[in-house]
């Protein structure tokens, strides 16, 4: 009887035992493949990183524009490659900006040069008033572009001396501190009010008076309303307008339409980057679209400043 009882009992520890045996086998193995598995997509990832540090070190020798190619990537190194990418295309902009401002500043260092050398070697037949008209004509284009790049550099600044501003107070006020060929029709909406910079946003108001200013032919109008809990800013003329096409292109650094109807100084080809900078500064956006009058009409949009 007693063997019995001992026999039923190894009988029932012995199954209990091997399954015990089999989970640990079956873990341990599980903890294998998941190391191996771990190791091969370590190895592809380095792998992967070393071809995009390559990449990225022959790029930096061409001194091309490039990109990082994208392939069938874990999720965290396709947005890896598409900062990278970002980064480059930041650079590029910057780098063709700077190769831009280079040419425009030596445009005029090259006319000032050979005006001052003609004189020079003629000075007995030199007309100098117009000598010196020509030398301040290419000061002054230089004068321009110093303050262009000031600002470009200004309207990233961090938030220091924010305020709520009126816009319709601005705009009235820079409307009445201003001495334009073509009179400026005020539509406002009161108590419109944002939180920004004051010197930035009139910054943004001259900019596009100026443009208006240039190719407008009988109509300037300047518009502040509220729409959808944004304050907006719209300046409208009656010009040839902006083509579709060169619509998003016109607000690229030193990029200027060509346009049949312009008055005074030709611009520089910053104040427009330098509006949609202040205006990314702002959380806000510009843009251009056609206008009631018949040309160009941009649009600054802004969030409405939080009551007090």
């Amino acid at each position: 009887m007693g063997r019995s009882i001992l026999g039923e009992r190894l009988e029932r520890a012995g199954p209990g035992r091997d399954t015990g045996s089999h989970k640990k086998w079956w873990n341990l193995a599980m903890v294998l493949a998941a190391a191996v598995t771990g190791r091969i997509f370590i190895r592809r990832l380095l792998r992967r990183v070393r071809t995009i540090s390559g990449d990225l070190a022959e790029i930096n020798v061409s001194d091309e524009p490039a990109q990082i190619t994208q392939q069938r990537d874990p999720q965290e190194v396709t947005q890896l490659v598409d900062n990278i990418n970002t980064s480059l295309d930041m650079l590029d902009r910057e780098r063709q900006f700077a190769s831009n401002i280079a040419h425009e500043i030596r445009s005029p260092l090259a006319g000032i040069r050979v005006t001052v050398e003609q004189a020079t070697a003629h000075p007995g037949e030199a007309d100098y008033p117009r000598v010196l008209e020509a030398v301040l004509r290419g000061v002054d284009r230089l004068e321009a572009l110093s303050t262009a790049l000031l600002l470009v550099d200004r309207s990233r600044a961090a938030q220091a001396d924010w305020e709520q501003i009126d816009l319709c107070e601005l705009v009235r006020q820079e409307v009445a501190d201003r001495k334009d060929p073509i009179s400026i029709d005020v539509i406002c909406t009161p108590d419109v009010r944002v939180t920004a910079m004051r010197t930035r946003i009139t910054q943004i108001v001259t900019n596009l008076l100026d443009n208006a200013q240039r190719h407008a032919a009988h109509q300037v109008q300047i518009h502040v309303h509220r729409t959808d809990g944004n304050a907006r800013l719209a300046v409208s003329d009656d010009g040839p307008g902006v083509p579709e096409k060169d619509r998003e292109r016109i607000f690229d650094r030193m990029y200027q339409l060509k346009s049949i109807s312009q008055r005074g100084r030709p611009g520089i080809g910053l104040g427009l980057a330098i509006t949609r900078d202040i205006a990314n500064a702002h959380h806000g956006a510009v843009w251009v679209e056609s206008s009631p009058l018949g040309g160009a009409c941009f649009i600054l949009q802004l969030p409405i400043a939080a009551a007090p």
